[in-house]
């Protein structure tokens, strides 16, 4: 079975995102379902791959241009027979099952060249999304019958690569923050999400999933969910709400914080139980949810 994809997607940084790729991919290769996992890193900032590469093998990978920039600039710009997976590596921890494509510092740089470069030759923006998430999906289709389940951890915003995802993307998950600030661009964010597509006249609506992240006991972010969880289930919604709960801990910012740790990922038992039931949420979402349409399809 090809791989079901992934993305943790959200045009507001700090509400974890990263964490939550990590964690998930740890969950899923590690826990019960026993799958084999790759993380593709489309920030950056490049904070999933230096937590799961560690700053030393990444540093090295980076230095041998064997990080998702070096890969996109090879394809597009130089046309060289570059091949996404080449890059990939093992995690540092459950390296039989969970695995890597690293992002680079480099990548932002990259990127803007990319639009540059293309919109010379007259493609506009939509074009260039189009040629990204194109060169994706055909990179991709060697991957998907390796992996289990692919995670894009993508950027804040709304760039080329995050649309690119998204549009390859059989589920969306967008981490947020019970409360008010986090929720302000929530609504615009998922109605982009929601047409999402390389075949755009046969594109059909996917709404995305919100995960409810670093959630307190106070008030205000019960509040909060009350009113998403309202707005999640209207007839017109532009989003679901996964049923799965993170709680603010002290622990998961601690090992989120702790990015070069070597040898292990540091979700322990006790810390990856909350993950571990968003796995199988995830999960069953997934495979219930038909392929998106794409060239590789």
């Amino acid at each position: 079975m090809a791989a079901k994809i992934i993305s943790v997607a959200n045009m507001k940084g700090g509400v974890g995102k990263t964490t939550i790729s990590v964690a998930l991919a740890q969950a899923l290769a590690a826990g019960p379902r026993q799958a084999k996992v790759l993380v593709v890193d489309l920030d950056a900032q490049a904070n999933a791959s230096f937590w799961l590469c560690g700053q030393a093998a990444l540093t090295t990978q980076i230095e041998q241009s064997k990080a998702i920039d070096g890969f996109l600039e090879d394809a597009i710009v130089f046309e060289k027979p570059v091949a996404l997976g080449d890059l990939v590596r093992p995690a540092k921890a459950h390296g039989d099952r969970l695995f890597v494509l690293p992002s680079s510092p480099n990548l932002r740089l990259v990127e803007r060249e990319l639009i540059v470069y293309l919109s010379r030759r007259h493609r506009n923006l939509l074009e260039v999304e189009r040629v990204v998430s194109t060169l994706l999906d055909e990179q991709l289709a060697p991957l998907r019958a390796s992996f289990d389940v692919i995670i894009f951890d993508t950027a804040p915003g709304i760039s080329a690569l995050t649309e690119a995802a998204l549009r390859l993307s059989h589920l969306v998950l967008v981490p947020t923050v019970p409360d008010y600030v986090s929720n302000l661009g929530l609504l615009s964010f998922c109605r982009t999400v929601s047409w999402s597509s390389n075949d755009v006249a046969n594109a059909s609506k996917r709404t995305p999933w919100v995960v409810s992240n670093k959630v307190k006991a106070s008030k205000h972010h019960e509040q909060m969910l009350q009113q998403m969880r309202a707005e999640a289930q209207g007839a017109e919604r532009e989003f679901n709400m996964l049923s799965t709960l993170i709680p603010s801990s002290p622990r998961i910012d601690e090992v989120a914080s702790g990015l070069d740790m070597d040898g292990e990922l540091a979700f322990d038992a006790e810390g990856m139980e909350v993950f571990v039931k968003l796995a199988a949420e995830v999960l069953d979402l997934a495979e219930r949810v038909p392929a998106p349409q794409t060239r590789a399809a």
